[in-house]
């Protein structure tokens, strides 16, 4: 579907500024004796823009800028810790994950009215991908097209899409009108990488039994517990304590039909609570998701024997693997890990249910599934070696009316971006290219006079940057509102002290 304007891309001089800008505020300290402040906000896309100034002798000296980039209140962003949280309960100086994977500083949260479109995205992989952005949001997406093997403007048959073109396919950044169902959006993928010498292999090995199904009675032991049937996992364990001269030992709890073994080695206990958590609340370290993949696939195998299963559909096809839990913490970082090995794996939640395993019945409170094939030649999901992510296609672009609050968050460290349910949700490109290109006009050759920053227009600006799409006119003024609003301040002080 589309609201309104053209297929467009933005110049060179748009990304350069975009994706590199030019004076951004970094830090209070930055700004401690600057003598103009304006702050402007656009209703139409639901951007803010703050802007501060340093004038000396009635020349604009130095320049400082932020912007914030807006979200419905109930749309859940992924926190430092790996769950959920609604962005309207974020509060400032917590920390969540940006667009990079890493965690990052929530600065300042700022909420105020909206009232225009929504558009609601629903992502193909399952019905948990889906958020809802105001027309003019940017997200960084590949057009259908671009990467189809038959040229026709719609078309939603995954053997049209060439993994060849997927594969090197350049992203763009679109405004949120200008997509169409079936065009693809990107989920990124972690690129940090650290190795630590002392959690082996067969520490990972372990740590996925662990964590999908282990417990720690004391400092001293750990116990792993397995079906009647399962004895080969019982025989991995017990080959690797074999393997590296650890205390081991197996046994059957008769009353329980479980079989157990357990490892005697306070040293492998302490890696594995430091490691995998405690037993009320396991959870991997920050460590092992910075872990080679073929580390992390170790921890992916074991934790399936212990809390996943293999469908064979036909016997020509690929094994599809499942992995269930109940923690959203965990599903969040085993889908990271599987990421990692260039494997997605979309969330399934199901409702909360009564079940049998080993004998006994269990009630849980709902679950989370991650359903995937190892090999990715056997999986509907492109990834893009370009932009080291995954192409999730659009399944359905909803149009409402909304009349209410948006949430702006503004992070500490770059990118100002953050994952919607994974999906890297940016700025507004425009209005961050044109403020930055602003910025470097008026402090450029000793500073730029009030009186002729006063005459700058928007077209002033596009000129330097080459242009911007017709829809995106409106963003180019917003800093140079910004401005505005910061002149007047200073010379309101200005007049204070005189």
């Amino acid at each position: 579907m589309k609201i309104e304007g053209q297929d467009w891309f933005y110049s060179g001089k748009v990304k350069e500024h975009f994706m590199k800008p030019k004076n951004f505020l970094k830090s209070e300290k930055e700004i401690k004796n600057y003598n103009g402040h304006g702050k402007t906000g656009n209703i139409k896309c639901g951007d803010l823009m703050e802007m501060w100034i340093s004038v000396e002798k009635e020349k604009i000296k130095k320049c400082k800028w932020k912007t914030f980039g807006s979200l419905h209140p109930e749309e859940k962003v992924i926190m430092q810790d790996y769950t959920y949280k609604k962005v309207e309960d974020v509060l400032p100086g917590e920390r969540i994950l940006d667009g990079d994977g890493k965690p990052n500083l929530v600065e300042t949260i700022i909420t105020k009215k909206y009232t225009g479109q929504l558009l609601t995205f629903s992502l193909s992989t399952s019905n948990f991908y889906t958020f809802t952005v105001t027309p003019n949001h940017p997200i960084q997406a590949i057009k259908r097209n671009t990467i189809s093997l038959v040229n026709r403007v719609s078309g939603t048959h995954w053997s049209e899409v060439s993994s060849q073109k997927a594969s090197q396919a350049k992203s763009q950044i679109y405004s949120a009108s200008e997509l169409n169902e079936s065009d693809f959006l990107l989920f990124h993928i972690p690129r940090y990488e650290k190795d630590n010498p002392k959690i082996t292999e067969d520490i990972c090995t372990l740590l996925g039994y662990y964590v999908s199904d282990g417990s720690l009675p004391s400092k001293n032991r750990v116990i792993f517990y397995f079906g009647l049937n399962e004895t080969e996992y019982v025989e991995e364990i017990f080959s690797i304590c074999k393997k590296n001269n650890w205390k081991t030992v197996k046994y059957k709890r008769n009353t329980e039909n479980v079989l157990c073994i357990q490892i005697n080695e306070p040293e492998v206990v302490s890696l594995l609570r430091n490691h995998g958590g405690q037993p009320s609340e396991k959870r991997f370290s920050q460590t092992i998701l910075e872990l080679p993949p073929k580390k992390q696939m170790k921890i992916i195998d074991s934790y399936i024997n212990g809390d996943g299963w293999i469908v064979h559909q036909k016997e020509t096809w690929e094994p599809q693997y499942f992995i269930s839990t109940s923690s959203e913490v965990l599903a969040n970082q085993l889908q990271l890990m599987l990421a990692r090995n260039k494997i997605f794996s979309p969330q399934h939640y199901r409702e909360p249910r009564s079940f049998i395993s080993r004998g006994k019945k269990y009630k849980n409170k709902g679950e989370i599934n991650l359903i995937f094939r190892k090999k990715t030649t056997y999986s509907r999901i492109k990834y893009n070696k370009k932009e080291n992510a995954f192409l999730i296609p659009i399944q359905k672009i909803i149009q409402s009316e909304y009349n209410g609050k948006i949430i702006d968050l503004s992070l500490f460290e770059y990118p100002n971006t953050y994952r919607v349910k994974g999906i890297s949700i940016h700025n507004c490109a425009s209005a961050i290219a044109s403020t930055s290109m602003l910025s470097v006009m008026i402090t450029e050759k000793g500073g730029m006079k009030i009186e002729d920053a006063l005459k700058l227009t928007g077209k002033d600006i596009m000129d330097r940057l080459g242009g911007l799409p017709a829809i995106k006119i409106h963003c180019s003024v917003l800093g140079d509102e910004a401005l505005r609003e910061a002149i007047k301040d200073y010379e309101k002080n200005n007049k204070a002290t005189e």
